[in-house]
Parts: C-alpha cells; sequence; structure tokens
C-alpha cells in the first residue's frame, strides 16, 4: 500500500524569492568564496517583506572584513531583488530596503570549527543594523559579547582609510 504525500503548490511569489535567494546564494558564493548554509523568506500571508541569507566562512575573518562582506552580499540581495521586474508586484512595500535583507554570517577557522573570543563568531545585518558576536570557549551556548552599528555607520566606517 503506497502513501499518498499531499503535493504544495508554491505561490508565485514564493517561486520568485526562491529564484532569487539561490541566485544571489551562488553569486556570493563565487564572487566571496563563502559556503551557502541557509535561506528563508518573510512572508506572512503572501507578500514579501523578507529576504535571509546564511554563510559559513572557510576561514577566521576579522571584524572589518566581515564589514565588508556583510555590506557587500546585502548589497547584492538587495540589487537581485529590485534588478527584478516580475517580484515587484509581490513586495509588501517595494522597493527593497536594506531593511527587508538579512545576511548571516558564521565565521569558521580553517578547520571549520567556531571562532571563539577575541574573534567573531557572528557576524549579521537585519533591519539596517549590523550586529557581531563573539562566544566564550568555556560557555559555547551563548554570547559573551555583540557590538552594532547600523548600516549607515558600517558605510561610513568602509569609506575611512
Amino acid at each position: 500500500m503506497s502513501i499518498q504525500r499531499p503535493v504544495f503548490q508554491l505561490s508565485k511569489g514564493e517561486q520568485l524569492a526562491n529564484t532569487i535567494l539561490n541566485k544571489t546564494a551562488k553569486i556570493i558564493k563565487d564572487k566571496y568564496n563563502l559556503k551557502p548554509s541557509g535561506e528563508g523568506a518573510a512572508m506572512p500571508g503572501g507578500p514579501i517583506k523578507g529576504l535571509t541569507l546564511c554563510f559559513d566562512t572557510k576561514y577566521p575573518y576579522t571584524k572589518e572584513q566581515l564589514r565588508e562582506i556583510i555590506i557587500k552580499t546585502a548589497q547584492e540581495l538587495l540589487d537581485q531583488v529590485n534588478e527584478n521586474k516580475e517580484i515587484q508586484e509581490f513586495i509588501k512595500e517595494p522597493p527593497f530596503s536594506i531593511r527587508n535583507v538579512e545576511i548571516i554570517i558564521y565565521n569558521h577557522d580553517k578547520e571549520g570549527r567556531e571562532v571563539y573570543a577575541p574573534g567573531i563568531a557572528t557576524a549579521q545585518i537585519s533591519r539596517g543594523i549590523l550586529t557581531y558576536r563573539t562566544v566564550d570557549s568555556a560557555d559555547t551556548f551563548k554570547f559573551k559579547q555583540q557590538f552594532e552599528e547600523s548600516y549607515e555607520e558600517a558605510l561610513k566606517a568602509l569609506s575611512t582609510p
């Protein structure tokens, strides 16, 4: 006796969001040597409110390197959404802005293990705020320190020699 599995049909908006996330993840993987590790979409009730991509590093990056990568990868995702004419009708409040994209980078050492304080374990941009977190090697289940800066502050820090 075979079991019938329900077939779920993705909406056009979901299909477009998936296509953009997959395309952008590949571009970022190739351009920045990061390993895609997750994706997501905030689509309560249908319209797209936000898109997320997650990556793992292949070796440890400094806070300054992570800042630059976060800014550039968030801009890449933003560009992919705003350049896609088809998805515009499915966006809650077009055009998409930096507040609608989320990038999370899990920083790893050369062996693929988590980076401990004073190194940055995770870096992310969410709702226009960059957040860097460190992990204590003695208690790996909680963050030791957290640093935040606005997107504008991060851009300014990048342009300052």
